[in-house]
């Protein structure tokens, strides 16, 4: 969603500063418009002065969580999360932060996949900040768009029974709930889409977008082997979000008419 808010921001005619990883992405930034500058979150001397002029500070850089992501790979997340929300706090000082953060749980609470997000909220108590926890986001990168790949390349198999609901919010949706944070008072939102899908619909609507045949079932033991058991825990979860969005926000995303041009990046 990192391209999809500097795309909304400079719209409205926002002077933006672009932190980015990797050239790719650098290079989709600055021909948005935005200043960017090159580097990881962690490597703030690199980058920390081209923040200075900033009004306020957007943090949508938590780390990326590749499979198969296991419980080992997940506590470093956790500390590099941290880590990087407190390098936020300290150069924002009493200006505002917004952070997009996780709302991947059940009903029991969140799941293992959204500790590293946690871990950031943590690192940034005390700040003036505005968190916005967000479900899986659909767009032209991230995890539902590997799914959509998976599918048409005959890499992905639904995991276990499949039948338990995923949550979901747009790329864009996701940015304007960022936007909308900003100008109101700190605390905790939270945004996702009604009547979200079942696993099976999500992948069955996407294999009919796609023109891809229909996978089977993976039993989820044999899944965790690729996908690793903290993303297989969180792909089979009845997830559940407290919707709390902040005011000013009116979604427009739906994932039954957008998903597939979404993921296509039009």
């Amino acid at each position: 969603m990192g391209g999809a808010l500097v795309e909304a921001l400079l719209a409205s005619g926002v002077q933006v500063t672009a932190l980015a990883r990797a050239p790719e992405g650098a290079r989709r930034l600055a021909d948005a418009g935005a200043d960017v500058a090159r580097g990881d979150i962690g490597e703030a001397a690199r980058w920390d002065a081209r923040a200075d002029a900033a009004e306020v500070i957007f943090h949508v850089g938590l780390p990326r969580l590749m499979p198969p992501v296991r419980r080992r790979q997940l506590k470093k997340a956790e500390r590099e999360a941290a880590a990087g929300a407190e390098i936020i706090r300290s150069l924002a000082g009493d200006r505002p932060v917004v952070i997009a953060s996780c709302a991947i749980g059940d009903a029991g609470g969140a799941l293992e996949i959204a500790r590293p997000a946690l871990a950031a909220e943590s690192a940034l108590r005390g700040a003036d900040v505005r968190i916005v926890r967000l479900p899986w986001a659909y767009g032209p990168s991230g995890f539902i768009c590997d799914i959509s790949r998976g599918l048409q390349m005959r890499r992905f198999r639904m995991v276990g029974p499949a039948d338990n609901t995923i949550a979901l919010v747009g790329a864009r949706d996701a940015a304007a709930a960022v936007i909308a944070a900003a100008a109101a008072p700190p605390g905790t939102y939270a945004v996702a889409e009604d009547e979200p899908p079942t696993q099976v619909e999500l992948v069955h609507h996407l294999c009919a977008a796609r023109n891809a045949p229909r996978p089977d079932h993976l039993p989820p033991r044999m899944a965790a082997m690729s996908m690793g058991s903290v993303v297989v825990d969180a792909m089979m979860a009845e997830q559940w979000v407290d919707v709390r969005p902040p005011p000013g926000f009116v979604p427009a995303q739906r994932w039954r008419r957008d998903i597939a041009s979404a993921l296509s990046g039009d």
